[in-house]
């Protein structure tokens, strides 16, 4: 594997490396998603493409690169497409998840890096963080990703600095033990928040961005999805 020479592999470490698959959700993202499936294939591990209704060539694009996929008849939402990647992973008994978004914001290059981490430190969920460019970012995200991850670290005890990326090494013990209900971009809230209820270990390591905002190949509604993300953030209160 890519890694062996980077990490100190243990057995237990040899036999996750060998169970680690690549998620990707993606809904109308043939302008993006070969981009991005070209560097994940390149890292060898084993990737599932969960085709939420599209009509474009998404599912096409996704065949032709050798990924498993998945396909929702029509458009559900990005959480439904999650949920529908954790529910066959777990039937498949990976042990390990990387979520990536199909609009090539996040940079698959980045995986080797952060797998490395996750096995040194050994979190549950491992956030990559886009904090740093939070100033670049539209009004609203920009509003949320600021005043949301202060509310979320209360809330969480845990340092979390983007509470909405959608760049995650998820190990699958915890998908094991939490029910995921939503279908919007908020289920990435609704996971770390009942991560952290059920005492899971969250970490968040800075990394660069492709796309600041992916405003242009982002499917993000920036005054819908941002109010349901906030109304989810208050339901938790009474979790």
């Amino acid at each position: 594997m890519l890694l062996d020479h980077e990490i100190e592999t243990t057995p237990m470490k040899k036999t996750l490396l060998d169970r680690i698959c690549v998620l990707i959700p993606a809904y109308n993202a043939a302008g993006t998603l070969g981009t991005v499936l070209t560097k994940v294939c390149s890292l060898g591990f084993d990737t599932i493409v969960v085709n939420d209704g599209s009509t474009d060539q998404t599912a096409q694009i996704a065949k032709e690169y050798g990924a498993h996929l998945l396909e929702h008849p029509r458009n559900l939402g990005k959480g439904a497409a999650l949920r529908t990647g954790f529910h066959y992973l777990l039937e498949k008994d990976y042990h390990l998840v990387i979520t990536l978004d199909a609009d090539g914001q996040h940079d698959p290059g980045d995986i080797p890096s952060l797998l490395k981490i996750f096995y040194i430190v050994q979190p549950d969920l491992l956030i990559a963080s886009r904090a740093g460019k939070f100033d670049q970012m539209t009004f609203l995200r920009r509003f949320w990703n600021r005043l949301g991850v202060k509310a979320v670290s209360r809330l969480c005890h845990a340092d979390i600095t983007d509470s909405q990326s959608g760049f995650r090494l998820i190990h699958t013990e915890v998908l094991k033990e939490i029910s995921l209900t939503t279908n919007g971009f908020e289920m990435e809230l609704e996971l770390l928040i009942k991560a952290c209820k059920k005492r899971f270990g969250v970490l968040s390591i800075p990394i660069s961005v492709q796309k600041v905002d992916g405003t242009s190949s982002s499917h993000f509604r920036p005054i819908t999805d941002t109010w349901r993300v906030c109304k989810l953030f208050l339901r938790s209160l009474f979790w």
